[in-house]
């Protein structure tokens, strides 16, 4: 009852590092080897050639066309002055106009 158990062996570092290898590689192919084992699918090759599908699609075309905005004329602005100068003919300077703000 009190003797001791066996030591295992253990593997040396040659032999862990190829089963490391093989084990990678297995790993890095298996995704092939269930794509190439997977069943492939039926045929179509027994169906004759002018027995083919018809696909209609149906294409909706929309044609754009951007213009340029019309640009506004400048507006025609006239002065008008009342009859109160002496002169009908003379040129009365337009009013300065503010924007109530405090930039001049």
């Amino acid at each position: 009852m009190t003797e001791p158990r066996p030591r295992r062996t253990r593997l040396s570092k040659r032999a862990l590092r190829l089963w490391a290898w093989v084990a990678g590689g297995l790993a890095f192919l298996s995704p092939w080897a269930a794509l190439a084992l997977s069943p492939k699918p039926a045929a179509q090759a027994a169906q004759a050639p002018s027995e083919r599908p018809v696909i209609i699609v149906r294409r909706i075309t929309r044609r754009v066309i951007v213009q340029d905005a019309p640009r506004p004329s400048a507006p025609q602005i006239r002065y008008v002055s009342s009859g109160s100068s002496s002169s009908a003919g003379s040129a009365v300077a337009p009013p300065t106009t503010t924007t109530s703000g405090s930039h001049p």
